[in-house]
């Protein structure tokens, strides 16, 4: 499995010698969690857990990323960055 953040998506790229492709745009996510248990904290790897408005995939999770704070750190700021691009703004109720 390869993770590419792009500055319009992340994608997810699987297999070996078929390759399957799943893109989250940018200006669809909604929300970037990380976990972290204690052995992955050892080891320097954790899960970054992508929330969207995306309909075939809500929900993506990257797993055992090396450094997940940084890996989330620079899909927030893409993220942003193309909202920002877009023109693209959220509104939450309260």
């Amino acid at each position: 499995t390869t993770y590419r953040v792009t500055n319009q998506r992340v994608r997810v790229i699987t297999g070996v010698l078929g390759k399957d492709y799943e893109d989250i745009e940018l200006i669809r996510i909604q929300d970037l969690d990380r976990t972290q248990g204690i052995t992955e904290r050892l080891l320097g790897i954790g899960d970054v857990i992508i929330r969207s408005h995306d309909p075939s995939h809500p929900e993506m999770i990257l797993y055992d990323v090396a450094d997940p704070n940084t890996v989330h750190e620079i899909i927030r700021k893409a993220m942003l960055d193309a909202r920002t691009r877009f023109r693209y703004s959220v509104q939450e109720e309260m």
